[in-house]
């Protein structure tokens, strides 16, 4: 029977919300990827943030019998967060609490609360959660459980089925449990007896099956995320217990995950590594056994084709070089919780291989600028594999694991498959102490015939793993589609009928996540592909694994980087297939979500494991929309931009008059009426600065050593706005400061027509942008007396475009770094502020100047609190003034997360100082303005 989704979006936004559920095509394509090789468009994708609204939606898809696929950050490997019918996503607003039981023993997370957020509120006690996946600052404990995902260090010991204390779920029916609350199982008793009778039936039959026990048994004594999670039949009887730890590692076909309840383990404060060097992957595979000890906490393998992948690529060794063919590294970590304890376990694990050649001395190391080297060698394999693919090409990971005795002759066997499969550029890394492997390789899906390759090549794997060492097909990324064909290979009929009864007890319509873990179609596998288009040197290297979304500051407006370059694929796939006039659709669709909304701000470099821009592409994108006539605005600004400047800024000062007689209500219908003229009137907003002023001058010839100042546009173009305490401009306080710490200020006599070309870059007009940045380098150089006197510029944004891809052989440098390496010094401290805000901000992160602007701020305040989760502003420039729901949406839990008694917030970028303003409701300014108001004597 067809599902009529019309009606499924009418009865949705009814029960959760008009703008929560979205039928957009252009919103359903960029949501139908995920972290995968695989890509399903969803008919419909709701957002949500507190469990009620999960329980209508599972309500109106019963009624429908519509499929439901929950996802939480996408990074999965196998393709269950994706799927037809409803995508539940969790949205970026709820499921985020944390709560740490008073002994820290216990922590309780919402589903959507990220791995490394956890461990950093759990840091301060020593403690951590045991799952410690590579895509912990990015994944969410939702997934995190679902996957039952682990990492270097948690092995099978620490991982989500071992931690869990409990868990609150709600189930296909829209009935409740919180699994660690006797009140919540008695009602669950009641409500759902049959499910706890399978449940603890199957769990007898699978006991008093001793060949089948033990196989159970046998095949979790390595890695194992292949299918359910049956070892909770051999380890559990009670039915809530059963239904705890079959839920870990079921990808969300078996019940929604609201939280889970860990129990945590214990962060190490001591740690110290060695690479172990040795002659090919036989000796290395033998020196794993000895170190399974308690004194190893992870060991890496890298095979020879990963040595080479990383042999003369930034910040490996150089000797990488002088290695022979056939070289196995094993990375060895060592952690403790004190010195004399760690230098025990580092000389237990260098005595176990001791009767090993090694082709280099093992030395154990804790200087973090010596091992990070090392691990810089593991953690680059991916971005370089992925990063220097050709063009066209997906990244496949897939993972898999053997008994450790089996290692050495298995990893030649896989780098067979490679070479017989057409895939020479595959490599082989992974956690050995837990007979996990990892391999990546770059497949086209061009053609069916590619396609084909593929699935000969995963057969092959099958039989490998399966037939010949009885491995684990999924050793940590869970099953998902991608293997789903092959579990009951791997785990028999009768294991295999265990998981299909598992399923039809929890969810006896088969509406979540159906096709996931279990599926009849063996070539599940090779369907549903997704196609990588060439779209642009920029973004071409994107792997759509979602590192991004976290500090994107549009996620939760309407799209992050990765959807932004999926869509783009598709328009260019469009293209390329001849489809030209749904490509212009598509295209006309996206435009305000992938243009015209992404700040370009670029912290999606800083996450992306393989270089994407998406900023630096928004930008080229934008430039080749211009119009003959925005063009020649254009040019009139950058050729006149001296009168350009003073009249925005007299303009501004002009609005205030104006609200200051009108009010409110007058002077926002008069700015409404102007942008019905031109979209270059600015929406209305209460909190608009006055005007700015230019910075005056010190009077020559005092002896004192010289600066010269550069007030950018943004200090210079606007002041105070009404939250301010005081009506000084940013170029006036800098003047007092910088006269006070004994400097000779001298500033251009043209600051009005100065620019670095920030404003025109924005818009993608580069021949302005570099051209009005080779202006002021050279006006600024003039002032310098060959060289001698440094040049200060106030704002981060300026000072970073100023010095990007320029050639200034003079000294430049941003006011931040100047007062942290200059300034403070100077100046007496005369008060000090008890409690004040800190914005690290975009260019702040790109600029790696976080670390001083907090020192600055710790010098003159008692308390600095930087609120979770601001990574960026969303201002964008003037962006900030013409598409105020950035900014808003970015800024949406600002003025929640500070403190009651801050009253005052600073950062080092104007325009974005008007914006956390508007939303924090306190005072943003410079931080030169505290330390001049905390310097000023009397």
């Amino acid at each position: 029977m067809s599902i009529d989704y019309a009606q499924v979006l009418s009865q949705l936004r009814a029960a959760v919300g008009h703008d929560a559920v979205t039928d957009d095509p252009v919103r359903r394509f960029a949501w139908s990827t995920d972290g995968s090789y695989f890509r399903i468009v969803p008919e419909l994708v709701v957002r949500v943030n507190e469990p009620n609204q999960v329980v209508a939606i599972l309500e109106v898809a019963r009624h429908h019998n519509a499929p439901i696929t929950f996802r939480a950050a996408g990074t999965s490997l196998s393709g269950q967060a994706v799927g037809e019918g409803i995508l539940v996503m969790l949205g970026y607003d709820g499921f985020r609490q944390i709560t740490i039981s008073d002994d820290h023993q216990h922590v309780t997370l919402g589903a959507a609360v990220i791995g490394a957020d956890a461990n950093a509120q759990l840091k301060p006690f020593d403690k951590k959660i045991g799952p410690d996946p590579a895509t912990l600052a990015s994944c969410m404990v939702g997934g995190i459980v679902n996957n039952n995902a682990s990492g270097m260090c948690c092995g099978t010991a620490q991982n989500s089925y071992q931690t869990i204390a409990s868990a609150r779920l709600l189930f296909a029916d829209g009935t409740r449990l919180d699994t660690g609350d006797e009140a919540s199982k008695v009602a669950f008793a009641r409500a759902r007896p049959e499910l706890l009778e399978t449940l603890a039936g199957l769990a007898r039959e699978t006991q008093a099956d001793t060949t089948l026990a033990e196989r159970i048994r046998h095949k979790y004594a390595i890695k194992n995320t292949t299918g359910y999670s049956l070892n909770a039949l051999v380890d559990f009887t009670d039915p809530f217990d059963l239904i705890n730890h079959l839920v870990v590692g079921s990808e969300g076909t078996l019940a929604f995950v609201e939280s889970v309840t860990y129990q945590t383990v214990d962060e190490a404060r001591f740690k110290a590594s060695a690479m172990a060097v040795f002659r090919n992957m036989v000796d290395a595979a033998s020196a794993i056994p000895p170190l399974k000890t308690d004194a190893v906490a992870a060991a890496e393998l890298l095979d020879w084709a990963s040595i080479k992948s990383v042999t003369g690529k930034k910040g490996m060794p150089d000797w990488l070089s002088e290695l022979p063919e056939g070289t196995a590294i094993l990375l060895i970590e060592c952690r403790a919780n004190d010195q004399a304890t760690l230098e025990g376990f580092t000389r237990q694990a260098t005595d176990a291989i001791a009767h090993i050649e090694t082709l280099r001395p093992i030395e154990f190391s804790t200087d973090p600028a010596v091992f990070g080297q090392y691990w810089a060698m593991r953690s680059g394999l991916f971005p370089i594999i992925g990063g220097e693919r050709p063009k066209g090409t997906s990244v496949i990971i897939e993972d898999v694991a053997f008994r450790v005795e089996d290692l050495a002759n298995a990893a030649a066997d896989l780098s067979e498959l490679f070479q017989i499969h057409g895939y020479p550029e595959g490599v082989i890394y992974g956690h050995a102490l837990d007979g996990n492997f990892h391999f990546i390789i770059t497949p086209h899906f061009r053609s069916q015939a590619d396609i084909q390759q593929f699935d000969r090549f995963m057969q092959a794997v099958a039989d490998l793993v399966v037939n010949k060492y009885d491995g684990s097909m999924k050793a940590e990324h869970g099953t998902g589609r991608a293997v789903a064909p092959f579990v009951e290979l791997e785990w028999g009929p009768k294991a295999y009928e265990l998981m299909k009864a598992i399923k039809a007890a929890f969810d006896p319509q088969g509406l979540l996540n159906p096709g996931v873990i279990l599926n009849e179609d063996s070539e599940i596998h090779i369907k549903a592909i997704k196609q990588a288009a060439v779209v642009d040197d920029w973004v071409d290297r994107c792997i759509e694994c979602g590192f991004c979304e976290k500090t994107c500051p549009t996620s939760s407006l309407n799209m992050s980087p990765r959807h932004r370059i999926t869509t783009l694929r598709e328009i260019a796939r469009l293209e390329q297939s001849g489809e030209q006039a749904a490509a212009q659709q598509m295209r006309e669709a996206a435009q305000y979500d992938v243009i015209d909304t992404c700040t370009a701000c670029q912290l999606c470099t800083i996450a992306c494991p393989v270089d994407n821009n998406m900023g630096m592409l928004v930008r080229e994108l934008r430039g080749k929309q211009l119009t003959s006539t925005a063009q020649k605005v254009l040019d009139f600004q950058a050729d006149h931009y001296g009168a350009v400047n003073r009249v925005l800024s007299g303009g501004f000062d002009l609005l205030h008059g104006l609200h200051k007689l009108t009010g409110d209500t007058v002077t926002g219908k008069i700015m409404a009426l102007g942008r019905k003229v031109s979209s270059e009137v600015p929406y209305w907003d209460p909190d608009f600065p006055r005007g700015g002023t230019l910075p005056k001058p010190t009077l020559h010839g005092n002896d004192r050593p010289v600066v010269v100042y550069f007030a950018a546009c943004g200090g210079r173009t606007f002041g105070p706005t009404p939250k301010d305490p005081d009506g000084t401009t940013l170029p006036e306080v800098m003047v007092t400061l910088l006269e006070r710490a004994g400097y000779e200020v001298r500033v251009p006599d043209n600051t009005r027509a100065l620019c670095c070309g920030q404003m025109w870059e924005s818009k993608g007009d580069y021949k302005n942008a570099d051209s009005k940045r080779t202006e002021m380098i050279d006006a600024l150089k003039a002032m310098t007396n060959n060289g001698e006197y440094p040049v200060l510029i106030d704002a981060l944004s300026c000072t970073k475009r100023t010095l990007q891809d320029a050639e200034i052989d003079f000294t430049l440098v941003d006011v931040v770094d100047f007062m942290a390496s200059e300034l403070m010094d100077k100046l007496t401290v005369y008060r000090r502020k008890p409690s004040v805000a800190l914005h690290v901000g975009c260019t702040a992160s790109h600029m790696n100047v976080g670390g001083k602007m907090e020192t600055i701020a710790h010098h003159f305040a008692d308390e600095v609190v930087r609120p979770a989760g601001i990574y960026c502003c969303g201002f964008a420039g003037e962006k900030g003034l013409f598409k105020p729901e950035i900014n808003a949406d970015a800024l949406r839990h600002l003025k929640e997360r500070l403190p009651e008694q801050i009253s005052e917030g600073y950062y080092a970028n104007r325009m974005c100082e008007i914006g956390l303003t508007r939303h924090s409701g306190i005072s943003y300014r410079h931080l030169a303005y505290l330390m001049e108001e905390c310097t000023r004597p009397g």
